[in-house]
C-alpha cells in the first residue's frame, strides 16, 4: 500500500493523476492521505481509492491515516522555516508508528547536486533539515530534489507587472545572478508518478529532477522581453541594495517584503553555482525531452500567470 500526500496541490495531483491514467499502480494499492477529503475530486473518488483524513497539525489522524500502508509519498509543507520542518517530522515520526518502510520525499535542488548537503538559500534550509532527519529515522527512504517550477519564473527572476501597459518601460533588479534549471510542475508530478510506481528502484538515494536547460534570471527576462515586445531594465545589484529598491518601490506586498530576503539568498545560491548542473534523471523517467522555456512562453509570459509572492515561500 502507497499512501499519497499532496494530492490536491499542483505537484501531487499531477502525480495521482499519472498513477491513475497510465495505471502505474493497481487502485487497491494507493490510499489518499488529505487534511481536507472533500477537496478530492468526484472523479478521483469514483475510481475508488481509499481515502483517509490526515493532518500534519494533528499527528493523531496522520497515524491512523498512513497505517498498514508500505510507502509514504509526503510532499512537502507549503510552508517554510521551522513549520515546514516541525510538520514534517511529524509526518515521519507518524509513519514509523503506523509501520510505514519507506517515504518518498519532495525536497528542492540547490547543493550543487544530489551529493551536496549545505546552501546559502533560506528557501531550502527546512527541506535540507527534512532530509537528515528522514535518513536518521530508520526508515528507508527516496528523496525528490525537484527543480524550481517555469511558471514561477517572475518569483525568481524579478517581480514584474505583467499587465502593465506595453509603452510603460520596467525595472527587473536582481540581487546577484547565476544559472538555475527550472522545468515544468506539471512534467515533474509525472515523473515523480514514475518513482512512487518503482520505489524498489530508488531505495536510499536521492534524485535531482534538474530541468532541460540552465537560465540566468537575465536569460530569462530576456526571453520575456523578446516575447512581449515591452521594454525592461535589467540591473543585477548587491543583495543590501536590491532589497532596498524593491521595498522603495513596492515591488512586493508590505506585509511580504520580509521574504525579500529569502528571494535574495536564492540568487546568491546561484551565483554561486548551487544549481549550475543538469541531471538526466528527469528526461530518463518521462522519456523524452523536458519542456523548455520556450515551449511555454505563451503561458508563462501572459498577464494570467499573475505574479503571487505566496508561491515564493511555498516551495
Amino acid at each position: 500500500m502507497i499512501v499519497l500526500t499532496g494530492s490536491t496541490g499542483g505537484l501531487g495531483r499531477v502525480a495521482l493523476q499519472t498513477l491513475l491514467s497510465e495505471k502505474l499502480v493497481q487502485i487497491a494499492g494507493l490510499r489518499i492521505s488529505s487534511y481536507n477529503t472533500a477537496a478530492i475530486p468526484a472523479a478521483v473518488r469514483e475510481t475508488g481509492i481509499e481515502i483517509r483524513r490526515g493532518n500534519l497539525y494533528e499527528p493523531s489522524t496522520l497515524v491512523e491515516s498512513y497505517s498498514g500502508a508500505e510507502v509514504l509519498f509526503l510532499v512537502s509543507f507549503l510552508s517554510m522555516g521551522e513549520e515546514r520542518y516541525k510538520l514534517h517530522r511529524n509526518a515521519i515520526d507518524a509513519a514509523k508508528a503506523a509501520g510505514v518502510r519507506h517515504i518518498i520525499y519532495t525536497s528542492l535542488s540547490f547543493c550543487g547536486g544530489a551529493e551536496g548537503n549545505t546552501s546559502v538559500a533560506q528557501v531550502v534550509q527546512a527541506h535540507l533539515l527534512t532530509e537528515r532527519y528522514l535518513k536518521d529515522s530508520g526508515l528507508t527512504y527516496t528523496i525528490l530534489r525537484m527543480a524550481c517550477y517555469f511558471h514561477l519564473w517572475n518569483n525568481y527572476a524579478d517581480f514584474l507587472n505583467l499587465d502593465a501597459a506595453p509603452n510603460v518601460a520596467q525595472e527587473a533588479v536582481m540581487p546577484n545572478d547565476g544559472p538555475d534549471h527550472l522545468a515544468d510542475r506539471a512534467e515533474l508530478g509525472e515523473a515523480t508518478a514514475k518513482v512512487i510506481a518503482n520505489w524498489q528502484n530508488y531505495i536510499n538515494k536521492t534524485l535531482n529532477f534538474a530541468g532541460p536547460g540552465l537560465l540566468t534570471g537575465v536569460d530569462i527576462i530576456k526571453k520575456y522581453i523578446k516575447h512581449t515586445g515591452r521594454k525592461v531594465n535589467v540591473r543585477v545589484l548587491p543583495v543590501e541594495e536590491a532589497i532596498a529598491w524593491h521595498v522603495k518601490n513596492g515591488s512586493v506586498p508590505p506585509e511580504q517584503a520580509s521574504f525579500l530576503d529569502n528571494w535574495a539568498s536564492w540568487h546568491t545560491a546561484n551565483s554561486l553555482g548551487e544549481k549550475a548542473f543538469l541531471d538526466p534523471t528527469f528526461e530518463q523517467l518521462l522519456g523524452r525531452k523536458p519542456k523548455t522555456i520556450d515551449d511555454l512562453t505563451d503561458d508563462l509570459f501572459s498577464p494570467s500567470n499573475a505574479l503571487d509572492t505566496k508561491d515564493l515561500v511555498g516551495i
